[in-house]
């Protein structure tokens, strides 16, 4: 069977993550670095056309990754295991970096490996994702409970 030119190798993908580790970890002793590093995958991501089908889930879960990042960053939330944190700014250091397995100018392929990669390191963090999203939905929770009790002097 002939291998799609637009399929990414798998050792390829896990060479590739393995290497942004070490610049992840970079990033994340330099504040300032590491919250450009969000802006810049957010900028790119808005630059895109939010895709629909089989890549909406990856969307989405992309999106929630710059969220945990951005709580992350903002110290948040910092529950999520080190290992955890290091793979995910990797994928973005990865995400916003133009020069890839395929480089993000060629058409479709640039964008696959991206998504290969992404896929890769959303499916290991899957826990912590999904932990970030119960922290942030108590949050939503907590804050729309809060009542304000305001009692009015009737002066008559």
């Amino acid at each position: 069977m002939t291998k799609n030119m637009y399929e990414p190798d798998p050792e390829k993908i896990n060479e590739a993550v393995e290497k942004s580790k070490t610049k992840a970890e970079d990033y994340l002793k330099d504040p300032e670095k590491s919250k450009k590093l969000l802006d810049d995958a957010m900028k790119k991501a808005k630059s895109k056309e939010k895709p629909s089908g089989p890549l909406a889930d990856l969307w989405e879960n992309l999106r929630t990754a710059f969220r945990l990042l951005q709580a992350y960053f903002n110290k948040q939330y910092t529950t999520i295991p080190w290992a955890s944190i290091v793979l995910v700014v990797g994928s973005v250091i990865y995400f916003v970096s133009p020069i890839d397995l395929m480089p993000d100018w060629l058409p479709l392929a640039g964008l696959i490996d991206d998504a290969a990669v992404l896929v890769f390191v959303l499916r290991q963090i899957n826990t912590d994702l999904q932990r970030f999203l119960e922290w942030e939905n108590e949050k939503k929770v907590n804050s729309s409970d809060k009542v304000i009790d305001i009692k009015l002097d009737s002066k008559s």
